[in-house]
C-alpha cells in the first residue's frame, strides 16, 4: 500500500500527517496502520499519526493517534 504523507516535528515530538481527503484507510485498520508507521525500526518512525479528514461542520477534522 502506498500512502502519501508528511512528517513534521517540533518541541521534541514528531508526527506523520495523512490527508484523509485523498488517502483512504478503513477505520478498523487505522490502529494497526499507525502502530506500523510509527515503529522507528520498521516504519517511518514517529510519536503517532494525525489524519486530516473531511468534516460536516468545519473545513476539516483532525483524527490523532498517539
Amino acid at each position: 500500500m502506498k500512502i502519501k504523507f508528511t512528517k513534521m516535528h517540533g518541541c521534541g515530538n514528531d508526527y506523520v500527517y495523512i490527508n484523509g481527503f485523498t488517502e483512504k484507510i478503513p477505520q478498523e485498520e487505522k490502529p494497526d496502520f499507525v502502530r506500523y508507521v510509527s515503529d522507528r525500526h520498521f516504519g517511518i518512525g514517529s510519536d503517532g499519526a494525525i489524519f486530516i479528514n473531511p468534516a460536516k461542520e468545519a473545513d476539516f477534522e483532525m483524527e490523532m493517534y498517539n
